[in-house]
């Protein structure tokens, strides 16, 4: 888990690299719909509060209009949920518990980053080649170069925002989108570094980068600590159903 001593892009939250045990646990392929997220939102009442940050020509802006609805740009229902915080997250898996009769959660961040590897051991579950990230990831590529940075993966992926999630290739364990197209939520607390005990539980940790992404945060060992009513259209969440 973390980053390599030796990578140039990794943030000094990403070390230091280390070995960890993860007990077995399964994690949807996919992230969480706008489809799926519209049935929570009709079938339990739950009204998430509104505002999101957005993509405008002026650059990122708090849009307080903005939701997983009218997230500042076109989705159909097979595209993942966005504008969602973390305790939205939280919102839709006690629900789909209840539905379903099965324990539902956020993944751990080591049981994220274990899943994302797919088995891999470099900087990307397609290995460290830039040029194949758009056939696994919705990314910041040439098509979008400009919009959010002026650097850019060296490749094209055919999309502006955000993509139907499990359109690209899988990993190595038969997971679609986990790198790229949304930041995911963790269940886990904050920390400056993978060896601080000390967790600040007013931030929650995303993993994952997305379609915004440029070479750098698109990495299996980028995280980002925001807080948990945090929304912004380049973030979702998938689940981990827990053991009876």
């Amino acid at each position: 888990m973390g980053a390599a001593a030796a990578d140039p892009a990794a943030d000094p939250s990403e070390f230091p690299q280390r070995e960890i045990q993860v007990e077995a646990f399964a994690l949807a392929k996919i992230p969480v719909t706008r489809g799926a997220y519209a049935v929570f939102v009709r079938e339990s009442g739950y009204a998430p509060a509104p505002g999101c940050w957005t993509l405008t020509e002026e650059g990122w802006r708090m849009d307080a209009a903005a939701s997983w609805r009218a997230p500042g740009f076109a989705q159909k229902d097979s595209h993942p949920a966005v504008c969602v915080s973390a305790e939205d997250a939280q919102a839709y898996a006690a629900w789909l518990g209840r539905k379903t009769g099965a324990r539902y959660r956020l993944p751990s961040e080591a049981e994220w980053e274990y899943a994302a590897r797919g088995g891999a051991e470099g900087l990307n579950s397609w290995g460290d080649d830039p040029a194949r990230a758009c056939l696994y990831a919705n990314v910041n590529d040439l098509t979008a170069k400009n919009k959010t940075a002026k650097v850019a993966e060296r490749c094209t992926d055919g999309y502006l925002y955000t993509s139907p999630a499990g359109a690209f290739r899988p990993n190595g364990f038969g997971l679609y989108d986990m790198q790229g197209n949304v930041w995911e939520w963790t269940s886990d607390c904050w920390r400056e570094s993978l060896a601080d005990a000390e967790a600040d539980c007013r931030l929650r940790t995303r993993r994952g980068g997305s379609w915004t992404d440029i070479p750098g945060p698109v990495r299996l060992a980028a995280r980002q600590g925001d807080p948990p009513n945090f929304r912004n259209s380049y973030t979702g969440f998938r689940l981990v159903r827990a053991s009876p």
